[in-house]
């Protein structure tokens, strides 16, 4: 049914040959008139279906298996790295090494010596209780002779070591950091990430969007909210646990696939419960196939839909109930012990956010259904929809075209990314540096504007994002984040289609929104970095609206052309010499912890007193250092932590040798 080269089918290729083949055909016309005229997201994307089978170009997927040669062969690069001083990508690929090896309760020893050989990078790194557990991991199980003496004298290093280290004061540190992001007043009720300083209110001008119910002073908490689904970038699957994005040194991989990496068996059993025993098999396919963070999304979301219900029926209750509901207000509540409740925690909330499908070209459309279909494709391989029961069957198969779709247009407009800040090759952490996406109810219903109120972050280690009012907000006054722009255009038919030069305002945004998928960072449509016209073209583009926020009405300039207050009173011109001189600067830019938390309330005091001359140069400089004490508050990384390494599945000096083809019979389903 699938040649053998299908194997590597990519969901560009597919994407690139299927554009071909209708054009060739000349039935690029027939398609799109017939694709829009489907009224469900099921029948367009089934319809699809049908033509990449016409065409042959549904991939063959493959189970990638432990391998003790390419165990061995990470490890071995490994050293190398290490010989040369490159601890963290040594750390990394000894990390890929103890991925690819065989469970340790097996006669290799890939396993053991993999975590020997990591002990030492974290000997060198001054880690020692964590080389110390790599070291007790080894000692656990059988392992070489010839290795014996070595650990034990590095055990011996880390033990005398940790007795002469200096008492911390990081507990203290922490308290005071925990204090800044946590909220001070009681949850909402309904909203019950979100402070009850908040209210939600929908009007047809402006959608469903978040109020002040009360005076917001700037540095207050006013969300906390924890994502329905989450998914690593895949510059971090060597790095941080798969599950909670913690960035322990002891990573320990999943048992049965090549791919992931978690911090304990908490998270290890949590995702295989929630969505780990559907990706397991195919996640090599996954990688190799080089999906987008938008089509993970999409995908995980899928599946945590249905193991979040104890059966299918249940789960077709959520969906019906979710639809139907006729107040906007209460769209995408779960009634919890008799109250409706709107959060993350539950589907219904995540299932109910704007795909914009009424504003999306037929490029666009494509595109998600191509996208669409071969994700449905390998998620039935995995026996996802396989059931006895024929009708139930049918349900989920419509379930699963359904909503893969609908998340594919969700993604776009209301997923957020989890990002730190970064050192450089100066020693400064002013850089942004992507760790992960992941949806959030609650926040994907503020409204953007180019001169945001509010402000996210995510403690590194962590998905859980906290927003902060960086302006005061008055009681009545709408908050708004700042968009960032992520979302790839594969068609370069799309790109130059009438409907989009028509509605785009800027070739120079086109660019943008067309080269940033691959990039960790989002885009901005601030206007402090982008001018009115590209902002506007990056909005229109991905979000489908055009921006009214005093900075794009007004018109406000670029930070270099900003100009500085005028008619400043004393005590706030003293505020500025003291807390924005070049001192200051410094101690931040290099991610002086005592600094920031000592600067925090101060510069939340400054930015109150700046607020009636915004824009200014120094309300600007006032923002971005209160953003930059968050951000060191939050967790940044050294230089080192940012040098991900790329690896092949399989590697590509190795044959194939451990992969099975793994499209059985739980792909037919989809054809009954």
């Amino acid at each position: 049914m699938f040649p053998l080269e299908h194997i590597n089918l990519t969901i560009d290729f597919i994407y690139k040959h299927i554009l071909e083949h209708l054009t060739n055909d000349r039935k690029i016309r027939r398609v799109s008139h017939e694709l829009m005229n489907l009224n469900s997201n099921e029948k367009k994307v089934l319809y699809v279906y049908e033509i990449l089978k016409e065409y042959d170009l549904i991939p063959l997927v493959i189970k990638e298996d432990k391998c003790p040669q390419k165990s061995d062969h990470y490890r071995n690069l490994g050293n190398t790295l290490y010989q040369r001083k490159h601890l963290s990508m040594a750390w990394q690929h000894y990390n890929l090494a103890l991925m690819y090896a065989p469970l340790p309760h097996t006669p290799c020893d890939c396993y053991v010596l993999a975590l020997a050989n990591r002990s030492a990078v974290l000997a060198a790194w001054k880690k020692y209780e964590e080389c110390l557990s790599d070291i007790e991991t080894v000692f656990q199980h059988s392992y070489p002779d010839s290795i014996r003496d070595k650990l034990l004298k590095r055990k011996k290093i880390c033990e005398d070591a940790l007795k002469e280290q200096p008492t911390s004061n990081s507990e203290d540190e922490d308290k005071l950091i925990d204090d800044i992001f946590s909220l001070k007043v009681p949850k909402h009720e309904k909203y019950i990430d979100a402070s009850s300083k908040l209210t939600v209110k929908y009007t047809p001008e402006l959608g469903r969007h978040v109020l002040a119910n009360e005076d917001i002073e700037v540095g207050e908490v006013l969300v906390q909210e924890d994502p329905f689904v989450q998914v690593l970038l895949k510059s971090q699957y060597t790095i941080s646990c798969a599950k909670c994005f913690s960035r322990t040194y002891n990573l320990k991989p999943c048992p049965y696939c090549v791919v992931t990496m978690y911090c304990n068996e908490d998270c290890r059993t949590k995702a295989w419960d929630q969505y780990h025993r559907y990706e397991c098999p195919i996640v090599a396919c996954l990688y190799k196939a080089n999906f987008t963070k938008l089509e993970l999304l999409a995908l995980r979301t899928t599946i945590l839909a249905k193991t979040g219900h104890t059966s299918t029926n249940a789960l077709l209750k959520t969906l019906s109930e979710a639809d139907s509901c006729p107040n906007m207000e209460d769209l995408g509540c779960q009634e919890v012990e008799g109250k409706k409740i709107y959060s993350s925690k539950y589907y219904s909330s995540i299932h109910t956010l704007a795909t914009n499908v009424s504003k999306r070209d037929i490029s666009d459309i494509f595109q998600k259904c191509v996208s669409a279909a071969v994700l449905m494709h390998i998620l039935a391989v995995t026996n996802f929809i396989r059931t006895e029961d024929d009708e139930e069957r049918k349900k989920l198969k419509s379930f699963v075209a359904d909503n893969m779709l609908r998340h594919l247009m969700t993604g776009p407009t209301n997923m957020h990314g989890i990002s730190t800040n970064v050192e450089n090759d100066e020693g400064s952490f002013e850089e942004e540096y992507g760790i992960a996406s992941g949806a959030y109810a609650f926040l994907s219903l503020i409204n953007h504007s180019c001169a945001p109120n509010v402000v996210r972050y995510t403690k590194l280690g962590t998905s859980c994002i906290t927003l902060i009012a960086i302006r005061p907000i008055k009681k009545g006054s709408q908050l708004f984040d700042n968009y960032g722009c992520f979302e790839l255009v594969r068609d370069e038919e799309q790109m130059t289609s009438r409907l989009i030069v028509e509605l785009e305002a800027s070739e120079i945004g086109l660019r943008i929104v067309h080269a940033t998928e691959y990039d960790d960072v989002e885009q901005k449509a601030h206007h402090a970095v982008n001018s009115r016209q590209t902002r506007q073209a990056i909005l229109l583009s991905q979000y489908k609206f055009s921006c009214i926020c005093e900075a794009c009405v007004d018109d406000w300039p670029k930070y270099y052309q900003l100009p500085s207050a005028p008619n400043l009173p004393g005590e706030v011109i003293q505020m500025i010499n003291k807390h924005l001189g070049a001192e200051v600067i410094k101690c931040l830019q290099k991610a002086d912890k005592k600094r920031a938390l000592k600067e925090f309330k101060p510069l939340c005091k400054l930015a109150t007193a700046l607020e009636p001359f915004v824009p200014c140069k120094e309300a600007a400089d006032c923002q971005e250092m209160l953003k930059q004490c968050l951000q060191i508050l939050a967790g940044v990384l050294p230089f080192d932590f940012t040098k991900a390494i790329d690896f092949d599945i399989p590697p590509a000096v190795l044959p194939t040798q451990n992969c099975r083809f793994y499209t059985g019979e739980g792909a037919l389903d989809l054809s009954r």
